[in-house]
């Protein structure tokens, strides 16, 4: 049986994730830069027997890995990592901690990387007992370096062959370690931001009344946005707006009334015309506040595509995953999770799921979320997620679809 094959294949690859993945760790690389990340991939991948690698793409920094099964023709399943690195200064104190000053792997990346690498070695072994292709993506500049939409749109990943079904997971802090849950729907919102632009009048900070306070209407507009959030939108719709920053005036200056003042932040939500309202509501709100004082507010806003699964893909993720982690531990996950992937770029063009990996320990749980200077990974995850991904890949070829 192809699960126990699977999971043999898993444990005797477990000793070289780990290895793998710590070295990853030690040399992590920001997005669009992950040069000695997309060497070590390709080196790999060169050295599994029968696999086609393509490397120098998306500006030479993205590889694809593409495994053709021995028993003829069939669909063709795509899986992706992402392999991008954070500006943060690790704290964790771990014996492979980060080597290059102010960089970390904060979110998990280098353990996609590093199962991606495993179901790539693991179904190169099994090649004989499938038909059809995998193709096996390793993502540069998720992190807000528009890597997904290189691949996709740029290198054209999702042809050639052309990909039936495509798969994704993420390292997940709230889940124990062991556990891999399905988002029922919506595996990534629709991630969006905006900045506005409060002009008023400057002026000298002893008259006041002689000035349009860029800042007290900056004040204003902030507590409108609250409002659009518990007020405006409707109650089903999940969503969230934050203001992140504020900036005005020079810093060493405290008597000077500014001209402008800037604002920006976040808005996400799991349902497009939601973020089409909310975006329309913050024009609002800014325009109609800035007017009331007599200054003047310019808006800008923009938004991405949301990760929703396909619904026929969830159990069929649910079955293969619970075949590797036991049926206890494969969850249907009912919550929409509003941070943003671009993931969204191939779940737009081709059906397919994202899942979450549960990474959490007794020891860690709940001492650190995403993109923190102290996110620690469960090793134990890696192999096994090498071993969910391989099945993935076998049911859906086997099946011919979901």
């Amino acid at each position: 049986m192809l699960t126990e094959q699977i999971k043999q294949k898993a444990a005797e690859y477990a000793e070289y994730l780990t290895e793998f993945r710590r070295d990853l760790h030690r040399h992590p690389e920001l997005s669009m830069q992950e040069r000695r990340t997309a060497q070590k991939i390709e080196e790999a991948l060169k050295q599994i027997p029968g696999m086609e690698v393509q490397a120098g793409l998306a500006g030479g920094v993205g590889v694809v890995g593409l495994l053709r099964g021995k028993k003829g023709p069939g669909k063709t399943v795509l899986l992706r990592a992402d392999i991008d690195a954070l500006p943060i200064q690790e704290t964790t104190g771990l014996p492979f901690c980060s080597q290059n000053e102010g960089v970390m792997h904060a979110c998990g990346h280098d353990g996609h990387t590093a199962w991606l690498l495993g179901a790539a070695k693991i179904l190169a072994d099994l090649q004989e007992e499938f038909c059809g292709c995998v193709k096996f993506v390793f993502q540069p500049g998720e992190e807000g370096g528009g890597g997904g939409r290189k691949m996709v749109q740029e290198e054209n990943v999702l042809e050639n062959p052309k990909a039936d079904a495509v798969f994704a997971a993420h390292a997940w802090p709230e889940i124990p370690a062991g556990q891999v849950h399905v988002a029922r729907r919506c595996g990534f919102g629709y991630p969006g931001s905006f900045a506005i632009q409060v002009i008023g009048r400057g002026g000298h900070g002893s008259w006041p009344s002689q000035c349009v306070d860029p800042i007290a209407v900056a004040n204003q507009i902030y507590g409108g946005l609250q409002q659009i959030i518990s007020r405006r939108l409707p109650e089903t719709a999940a969503r969230a707006l934050s203001v992140c920053t504020i900036h005005s005036g020079p810093q060493d200056k405290s008597n000077i009334i500014p001209d402008c003042c800037t604002m920006t932040g976040t808005i996400r939500t799991d349902s497009e015309p939601a973020m089409q309202q909310m975006i329309a509501q913050i024009q609002q709100v800014a325009q109609g506040v800035a007017q009331a004082n007599d200054a003047r507010a310019e808006v800008t806003a923009r938004y991405g595509g949301a990760v929703l699964n396909t619904p026929e893909a969830v159990p069929f993720c649910i079955q293969a995953a619970a075949k590797i982690v036991g049926q206890q531990n494969a969850l249907i996950d009912d919550q929409p999770h509003l941070g943003g992937e671009d993931f969204a770029e191939y779940t737009s063009r081709a059906p397919g799921a994202y899942v979450f990996a549960g990474i959490a320990t007794p020891e860690t749980q709940g001492k650190f979320g995403l993109h923190s200077s102290d996110f620690v990974l469960a090793e134990s995850v890696v192999p096994q997620m090498a071993a969910v991904f391989s099945q993935f890949a076998v049911d859906f070829l086997e099946k011919g679809g979901f």
